[in-house]
């Protein structure tokens, strides 16, 4: 074979680089080509956010933006308590390629805390999942219409008998357009296990007519009598908090029947002041050992963690210790506050104030937004909720201010 000629060399090198010039990238395009063809369609049928721009923004409590969470198939639309709910149009953020039945932006009855299904379908046509949407009024503590903007006051003379077959009281407060909001909850419908006949009067929680204006709140440590004592639950204290109870819970898990807080859109809170009247005594805890009974008085602002588009409230067990608190007033921390009387009746109200104390840094954005809660507690007895406390003890609280930046 003869020699390569330096044109020989020439030719074979010019073949090399047209090669990697044209037939390299040629062949990547195909096989990139290829990897673009073989992607499946999306398999997921997700709603990721879902929001109502028809809905007046003045009234609206997590409807302008609701992430409901992976795997979640309920969301919960909560606004303010004055607006009346009819038509609305939700929009839906879905996963990618996916479709929804009815269509986002389809106007549908939601009124009544009606509920509407949605069925998102799957970009590939193969998975189906079912959403539930529902709209829900809701109290939203905001400040006095007639104040400065920076406080709340509440005064204890709006009160009805329970809607049920007991005699005890329910509080409620007013909202804008004159309708009963019942965010004051109490233990009274525990209590009512015990001695369901009982008038008014007798149950730990009533009004009294004779306030530092008006009508107050009387708290009242009271026995539960053989029921009770059977029960290992012998007292009951006075209590009066925001939120609500669950009288499901109120034997088996008694600490959870409690649920601390209310939706919550105003300023820093700063502190809680109040007029009260209090007369206490001694009593043997569970070990045998004489303790000075006094009464609980607080308030805590937190961060509700949200699971499948509901609030987890706070509860007896962690009210003072969750670590979604972010900050606390505790008059219970400082019993030394407390002035008592030797008689009640006679005596005249003295003047309590306490300060917030920050255990976390607060979102300015979502204080706007009404992310945070809130809940005001007042109970006859400090250690009421474990049942122990003297037969007696007697707290009223009355026109309570709270306070904010």
């Amino acid at each position: 074979m003869s020699p390569k000629t330096a044109n020989d060399i020439f030719i074979k090198n010019k073949m090399k680089n047209l090669y990697k010039i044209f037939f390299i990238p040629l062949v990547f395009s195909l096989l990139l080509f290829a990897c673009i063809q073989s992607e499946p369609p999306n398999i997921e049928a997700d709603i990721l956010e879902c929001s109502v721009p028809d809905l007046p923004e003045a009234v609206q409590y997590g409807a302008k933006i609701i992430n409901p969470g992976k795997g979640s198939d309920r969301i919960s639309i909560w606004i303010s308590a004055d607006y009346e709910v009819g038509m609305l149009s939700p929009e839906f953020v879905l996963t990618p390629g996916a479709t929804i039945f009815p269509a986002s932006g389809t106007a549908l009855d939601f009124s009544n805390e009606q509920e509407q299904k949605y069925i998102v379908t799957s970009e590939n046509g193969q998975w189906k999942k079912e959403y539930t949407v529902v709209v829900r009024p809701r109290f939203i503590l905001v400040a006095d219409k007639d104040g400065d903007g920076k406080s709340k006051s509440f005064h204890f003379e709006n009160y009805q008998k329970y809607d049920g077959n007991y005699n005890f009281q329910q509080f409620y407060e007013e909202s804008l357009l004159g309708k009963k909001d019942f965010i004051w909850g109490s233990g009274n419908l525990g209590f009512a296990l015990t001695n369901a006949n009982a008038p008014a009067e007798n149950y730990p929680t009533y009004a009294t007519k004779e306030g530092k204006n008006g009508s107050a709140v009387r708290l009242v440590t009271r026995s539960t009598g053989a029921f009770g004592a059977m029960v290992k639950m012998p007292i009951a204290a006075g209590n009066l908090f925001l939120g609500s109870f669950e009288i499901a819970q109120a034997l088996s898990a008694p600490l959870q029947a409690t649920r601390f807080g209310v939706p919550y859109m105003m300023g820093e809170p700063l502190e809680i002041n109040f007029w009260y009247k209090f007369q206490g005594g001694t009593y043997k805890d569970k070990d045998g050992v004489e303790q000075q009974d006094f009464p609980s008085i607080y308030a805590v602002l937190f961060e509700p963690e949200v699971i499948a588009g509901e609030p987890v409230l706070l509860d007896g067990a962690n009210v003072r210790t969750a670590s979604n608190i972010l900050s606390i007033a505790d008059l219970d921390l400082e019993p030394a506050q407390v002035i008592s009387s030797d008689n009640i009746e006679t005596a005249g109200f003295s003047y309590g104030s306490i300060q917030f104390v920050s255990r976390k840094a607060i979102d300015a954005q979502k204080l706007a937004n009404g992310d945070y809660y809130i809940t005001v507690v007042f109970a006859s007895s400090k250690r009421g909720d474990y049942f122990e406390g003297f037969v007696g003890n007697t707290l009223i609280v009355d026109e309570v201010t709270l306070v904010t930046k």
